[in-house]
């Protein structure tokens, strides 16, 4: 559509044509996870999903496609080389999984960053490994979903972060700003250092020092506050013991604040298994999850008073389905939007995400059993994409 004419183009790539599908409920879910690829002589290569660049066309992805085998050697890596990794993508609305990456032929930095703007329609890769020496990298890719034209996704670079780091924190905050802390160097240093990104200026900002080092931290932030959260990681010095703290950077006064007790589990990293969620319980409560083993459900509740307004709850690990229980799943949130009876719904649901090779380890909440479970439906995972995901976003186009 885009092609037909530039008054079309401009249409279409305006914000307000991505607003309009959403109050009608035609909007689309897309979940974007950092994978590794299989390898060649995996049992993929016999049928594949059809691989296709834009994954906002609905037609042109269907999971009974299949290719040639010669089609797929670019979507391989060999079974003896360093891991490849690319970033799928689910298309939660017409159930499609597909595939990109930046350049054509090669990977994205292993264990690199995966986040979404939502208000822009853009998704961020960040920091990660040279695939090749496995050197911390401070590159920025920045894929554009409203932007893109024609068939082909808009990948461009980023400027690049002035701190090399993997392992590290970030996250959205605003609507164009990202801020990233910790994470370690090439020497495997705990880092403390931190910095903020305007997406629109391309520009990056070195932030105060965090008050404490933070390797494997998880970075959250609340829509309409202005803190960006970094919670627990660990030292140097001890390396796999996860602290309970948290340090919150305030965007207004420019100062780390230090917050005990908010992550009681000492040998469970907070990394992908964590999401902010708002609940309506309570209009002035922000709570967040814990995802990962249910023998983590009997520790106590613990709250943490923030402020008068906000409070930190770990309300309990999320209930996974059996077959993916005793692993650590990656996680993510969106909001679903959509129309029952002529009204507009909007409603949190949660994407949980194990590795594995049966094709079984990715569910989609939907709401609670009358015993306050959640009800998890099922994702059939292609097998070239049931790699554990390292990092996931979402996003509504």
């Amino acid at each position: 559509m885009k092609s037909v004419c530039h008054t079309w183009q401009h249409l279409i790539s305006h914000p307000s044509f991505y607003q309009q599908r959403l109050k009608s409920g035609t909007s689309e879910h897309l979940v974007c996870l950092v994978q590794p690829l299989p390898p060649i002589n995996d049992s993929t290569t016999a049928t594949t999903t059809e691989y296709d660049d834009n994954p906002l066309d609905s037609n042109s992805g269907n999971n009974n496609k299949t290719t040639k085998n010669e089609d797929k050697q670019e979507q391989q890596q060999p079974i003896h080389s360093p891991p490849q990794y690319a970033l799928s993508i689910y298309n939660a609305t017409h159930n499609i999984w597909q595939r990109t990456s930046p350049t054509e032929g090669s990977g994205i930095p292993m264990f690199c960053q995966c986040l979404a703007l939502p208000s822009s329609g853009k998704l961020l890769l960040l920091g990660g490994w040279d695939p090749t020496t496995l050197e911390p990298v401070p590159h920025v890719f920045i894929m554009d979903f409203i932007g893109t034209t024609g068939a082909t996704c808009n990948w461009r670079r980023g400027a690049s972060m002035s701190v090399p780091r993997s392992f590290f924190a970030c996250a959205v905050i605003g609507s164009s700003k990202v801020c990233v802390a910790g994470g370690h160097d090439s020497l495997k240093n705990a880092l403390r250092s931190a910095e903020i990104y305007d997406v629109e200026t391309d520009q990056w900002k070195m932030l105060p020092d965090m008050i404490e080092e933070r390797d494997e931290c998880q970075g959250l932030t609340w829509e309409g506050d202005s803190k960006f959260w970094v919670v627990s990681g660990y030292g140097t010095e001890s390396q796999g013991q996860f602290r309970s703290d948290a340090e919150f950077y305030d965007l207004y006064s420019g100062c780390w604040s230090k917050v005990d007790g908010v992550w009681p589990f000492s040998s469970a990293s907070p990394r992908g298994t964590t999401t902010a969620v708002c609940v309506n319980r309570d209009k002035h409560q922000s709570l967040w999850f814990l995802g990962g083993d249910r023998q983590q459900q009997q520790q106590s509740r613990e709250v943490v008073k923030v402020s008068d307004t906000i409070r930190l709850e770990i309300v309990d690990s999320i209930p996974l389905p059996n077959c993916i229980t005793g692993t650590t799943p990656c996680v993510t949130t969106f909001d679903y939007v959509g129309q029952e009876g002529g009204n507009h719904k909007n409603k949190h649901r949660l994407f949980v995400m194990s590795g594995g090779g049966d094709g079984e380890g990715a569910f989609i909440s939907d709401g609670y059993s009358n015993d306050g479970t959640i009800k998890w439906n099922h994702i059939h995972t292609p097998v070239e994409f049931s790699g554990f995901p390292y990092s996931a976003s979402s996003l509504i186009i």
